[in-house]
Order: structure tokens, then sequence, then C-alpha cells
């Protein structure tokens, strides 16, 4: 019997798987940038792809694809060879276990590079979307919680890190994690227990260098000697041992021990990249302006080194500003903005120049764009707090007494904030405080990321982009298989998310929504896959059936037109649609005569009496429509609508005997 309820059973079979003054401020802003100075920590590479996907319709057959392979890194590969060789064989269950534990890795891995390049949003839906798939992967709560950290959102990564730990008790890394964001968060006891705990499970030099800061950050620097000199026993000495101790020293507010520290980095290797500009911070952090001669050197000699160094840039051009060079000042500041034209720190000092040589637009627009690419006004200890009053007194000058006016009550907000935070305490801000129509809010917002490097970490998202695609679309057949439809297209859509060209998504996400009887979801990817593979019959029919069941059936008799008589009669579930379509939006007489062939055929079926009944009526022939009801109430007595319909048809010919009048049956 054809009934719209078994449609889907009828022609749908399994899915196969498819496949100005420095001060303190400054001083710290030097701190900062120790760390960036010391090394380029790689985010991506060059990376050869390589691939097994199985055949779109045999899912047996494993062939090379160059575009749906994961990077060859050990842990991603094995998981996504794994997978592919249990689908293959048939185990399933093991089959998606490892297409999961690849997505949550691989996932976890490109959010992390887009926290390093401080793209936080974007950072957390991915480790959002990686938990999803793998709610106990500890591993993947580490990055979230260390992205979380550099986010300043410590709470939520003191919870992602304390997860980790707890699940994984002997995991190094977790209790690191968790040790650094305790210190953060002034848990000074807690963090050196994880901190401890972290270097007793693993000695490394990771775990020895965090707990060696913490010591520092707790001025216990005798415990942190102490650790970097069981570190030179344990690694041998180094130049870069030297390195990373000194900035530790420097970061932590101790420059006088910083300094020696870079001078025997500088003995052991003068041409180790980062280290005289690592001195060079180190004597202006310890010493203040009565080093700038030393401090110069060391800025020049990294910049033999390194010419595009932007730190040794920067802090040249300060030091030429301080000493009113002012050409020398202007072409090292501007070597800064060039390297890194996000960066609101030089623009200030730019400002400042532009100012004193009488050039008051350019300095409005220094000014402008420093306040423009400070997200974070804390930032350098509220380093925008000094824009501000820079640019109001710039339009003061200029006559703009408003704009001035507004840019100064930002000045004032910024400057109580710096003020509190000096004394441990936070400012709460006031409504009242906020200025409505400051002239800075005007100016156009900046991106914060750095272009080169958010182009390294976008292409290498683009390499990845076709093995994760392929594994939520074989998570989605695999489940689609289990007839969990639900889950199944929701793969799919993860899988177009990726990749949306993917070979055989579109018409793998189209069979399961019809199958999971979510037909307008399945009009989308059906057509599209129709677009490309328009002879395929089966694609076609299950297209022309969702518009069939919606009752949209101008769009069915449009698919179904390409379609030879023949293949449409030869599944009596397809016929059946066709002429219904017919009958409802096509050639009445065709549609009659299919189905009253149908009705020749299986004279016991319900649903085409109820069709001929429905047609019958729509057109006035209401004596065959009540025969043709009656006779499908004769087959299924439970049909309440049929005999509704029969009942309304025989009451307005009683009400109205000789007329054509009557109610359309629905």
């Amino acid at each position: 019997m054809i009934t719209q309820q078994n449609l889907g059973a009828e022609i749908i079979a399994r899915l196969p798987l498819g496949n100005s003054q420095r001060g303190l401020a400054s001083k710290r802003a030097i701190v900062r940038r120790f760390l960036s100075s010391i090394a380029f920590v790689c985010l991506v590479g060059s990376i050869s792809l390589r691939a097994q996907n199985q055949n779109q319709n045999q899912n047996r057959k494993q062939n090379q694809n160059q575009e749906s392979a994961p990077p060859p890194e050990s842990a991603l590969q094995d998981h996504y060879d794994a997978a592919q060789n249990f689908q293959a064989a048939g185990n399933l269950a093991l089959a998606a276990r490892h297409y999961k534990s690849f997505l949550a890795e691989a996932l976890s891995n490109l959010a992390t590079n887009r926290a390093k390049v401080g793209d936080f949003a974007k950072a957390m839906a991915l480790f959002d979307e990686a938990l999803d798939l793998d709610p106990d992967d500890a591993a993947a709560k580490v990055q979230y919680a260390e992205a979380s950290q550099e986010a300043k959102d410590l709470s939520k990564g003191k919870s992602l890190a304390q997860e980790a730990v707890d699940a994984e008790p002997r995991n190094p890394t977790a209790h690191r994690v968790l040790g650094q964001i305790l210190l953060q968060m002034g848990d000074n006891k807690g963090a050196t227990q994880q901190l401890e705990t972290a270097v007793a499970l693993q000695p490394d030099f990771t775990n020895g260098s965090a707990l060696a800061a913490a010591y520092l950050k707790l001025k216990d620097d005798d415990h942190a000697t102490r650790i970097f000199a069981e570190m030179l026993a344990s690694f041998g000495d180094s130049a870069e041992l030297h390195l990373q101790f000194g900035s530790a020293y420097a970061n932590a507010g101790f420059p006088e021990k910083a300094v020696p520290e870079f001078q025997k980095a500088i003995a052991e290797n003068s041409k180790l990249p980062g280290a005289h500009y690592s001195l060079g911070a180190a004597y202006l952090l310890g010493i203040g302006p009565q080093a700038y001669d030393q401090a110069a050197a060391e800025f020049q000699e990294e910049l033999k080194i390194s010419p595009r160094d932007y730190n040794s840039h920067l802090e040249l051009g300060v030091i030429y500003l301080s000493r009113h060079k002012l050409p020398e000042a202007e072409h090292e500041l501007n070597s800064a903005v060039a390297l890194e034209p996000l960066n609101p720190d030089p623009l200030l000092s730019l400002g400042q120049l532009y100012d004193q040589t009488n050039r008051p637009a350019e300095a409005e627009t220094a000014y402008r764009k420093a306040i423009s690419l400070t997200k974070d006004v804390s930032r350098n200890h509220f380093q925008v707090e000094r824009a501000h009053y820079l640019l109001a007194r710039t339009l003061l000058q200029s006559g703009r007494q408003d704009e001035a006016k507004n840019e100064m009550a930002v000045s004032n907000q910024l400057l109580k904030q710096s003020v509190l935070e000096k004394q441990g305490q936070s400012y709460p801000i006031q409504p009242s405080e906020v200025p409505t129509a400051s002239a800075s809010n005007r100016a156009e917002p900046a991106q914060t990321l750095d272009p080169e490097t958010m182009r390294e970490v976008t292409s290498f998202e683009k390499r990845m982009a076709p093995p994760i695609s392929d594994s939520y679309n074989n998570l989605g057949a695999i489940a689609a298989g289990g007839n969990d439809f639900t889950a199944a297209l929701a793969y799919f859509q993860s899988a177009a998310l990726w990749n949306p060209s993917l070979e055989g998504l579109d018409y793998n996400w189209g069979r399961a929504a019809f199958s999971g009887h979510q037909y307008d979801q399945a009009i989308g990817p059906l057509s599209r896959y129709l677009q490309n593979h328009p002879q395929d019959s089966g694609a076609r029919s299950t297209l022309a059936l969702c518009f069939f069941l919606l009752q949209n059936y101008q769009d069915a008799l449009k698919t179904f037109q390409p379609m030879a008589a023949a293949q449409i009669d030869a599944v009596p579930v397809l016929a059946y649609a066709y002429a219904v379509s017919l009958t409802k939006a096509g050639d009445y007489a065709a549609g009659i005569k299919n189905l009253k062939s149908l009705e020749s055929a299986h004279p016991d079926d319900a649903n085409i009496h109820k069709a001929l009944g429905e047609a019958f009526g729509a057109h006035g022939d209401y004596a065959q429509a009540a025969e043709e009801l009656r006779a499908a109430i004769r087959e299924n007595p439970s049909d309440k609508d049929a005999e509704r319909e029969l009942n309304a048809l025989e009451a307005a010919q009683k009400r109205n005997p000789g007329t054509s009048s009557a109610p359309q049956p629905n």
C-alpha cells in the first residue's frame, strides 16, 4: 500500500558512507615585550597533505585524495587513518570514535592558533565545538584554559584546568596551566602547589621555568635561582637558557639579575636573536634614561642581526624622541608601524613627534588610530589615557573645544582607573562618566590581529578544512545508517561549514533529511547536488517526493519532468506522487489517467482511491468522487479524513440538489 508515511521506506535504502614621560608604565611596556623578543612560535608550517577517503557509493574501497587528509602529525594522522580503516572494515562504532578524536584534536589545534593571534572569539567557538565532540578530552580543556587565560577570562580558565586535573591527576600540563592561572588570580599557595606538582610529574624545561617564574613573582628569587641552577645542570649551559633566565628575571622586576644573564647569552652567542634587545630593555628597566646610550647601542646591534625587529625599532624611536633627534625618531617609529601596523604603541610616540614638528593634522590621525587600535584600555597600564589627553590638547589648539572636552573626560576617567590599579583596587565606572559623543568614538574601528600571522593561520585552516569536513560527513553517514537522523543532519551541517563543495556531502545530507522526515531541510542539499549530477534519477526522485510531501506540486512536477515515464512508472510511489501532482498543478486528465492505471494495478490501495476522490471532487464530478471515497473507506476504515470528506460531499449535495456547488476536499 502506498502511503505518505511509508514513502521514505519504499524509496530510501540505508545511506552509503561518504567520504612623552616614560615612567613606570613605559618600563612595564618594556617588560611585556621581553617575551615576544625571545622566540617565534611557528603556528603553521608547509604541509603536504595525503588522505585515504572512501568511495561515495562503494564505501569499501579506499582511495588517495590530496584534499581530504590531515597534516601528517602523528596523533591527528593516526586517528584519521584508523577511522578510515575501521570504516572500510565495517566497524562503524570504532570508526566514529576515531573520527571524533581526530576532530576534537584538530579543532583544538586550530583554536589554539586563533588564540595565539588574539582572535579569542573564534578560538572559543572552536574549543566549544571540539568539546561537544569529546567532552572528556582533558588535553582540549587544558588548551582551552590557556586560551581563556590569554583572553583574561581567568574564572573560565581555572574551571577548565581544574576539570582536566580532576580527570587526569598525573597530567603535568594540566597542573602547570592551573598553577599559572591561580598565580594570576592571587592564589599564591595554590599556584605553587600546582606548579610543584607539575615539576614532580615532569621535570622538564617548561614546567621548571613556570615554577621559577612563580617564585620570582612572589619575590622569592632565591628559590628561582636554585631552579635555574638545576636546569643548567640538567640541560647544559647554553646562550638560549641564559636568555630565558634573563627574561624571567626581567618580567618579574629583577633587572639587576636579568642583565648578567643576557650578557652571558651574548658572550656565548653574540648573534642570538633577541639577546641584544633584551639586554638593552633590561638597562632601561633597571636604570632608566641614564642608560639610553647603552640601551641604544644594544638595540642597534639587534637590528644588525634582525633588521625587522619591531621592539628595537620602537625603543630606538622613543629614545631618539626623548633626545629630540626627530628625523631619526620618525624613521624608527615609522619602521615599527610598518612592521606592526595594528599595534597602537608606536602611534602614540609618532603623534607626539608630529606635535613637536607642528603637524597637528598628522598628530590627530596618529592619536585617533592609537585609540582605535587599543581594544583593552588597561593595556600598558592605561597607556591610552595619554593618547586621549594629547588628542584633547591637539583639538583644543585647533579650536574644537567640544571635541576636546569629550576627549579630556575620557582621559580623566582612565586616569582614575590607572591610579586605582596601582593601588591594587578596581574602579567602578558609572554610566554618567562615560562620554556619549567622544570624538575618538567616531574613529574607524580597526582589527587587532596581525595580518601576516592571520594569513598563515587562515591558510592552515583552509588546508585542514577538507579532512575536517570529510570526517563530519562520514560521522553523518554513520549516524544516518543507524537511523539517528537528528545527529546525522547536525554532522552534515558541520561538514558544509568547513567544505560545502565536498563530493557526496549534499547527497548524503539530502537523503538523511528525507529519511528523517525533514523534507524542507532536504530540498537545499538535493537541489545543489542535482545541479552537478542532473542524471542521478535517485536523487531527483527523492527531491520530487520532498516537494510532493510539502504539497509543492508545481516544483514536484518540474523535478519529475526530466525523468522518463518508464522510470516513474517502475516505482509505484513515484507514479502515485507524479499522478497526484498532475491533478493538483498540471494536466488533470493525464493525472486521472495515471491514477486510474494505478488503481487497476492496486485495487486495494486506499490512498489511490482517496486521491481519485479528491481529484474528482475538486473538479465537480461528485458522483465519482463519492464512489472513490467510499472505496477508500472500505479499504481503510480508520481513515477519518476520507470519511469527513465523503460526509461533507454528501451533505452539500443534499443542501443543493442539482447544483455543482460543493466544498472541495482537503
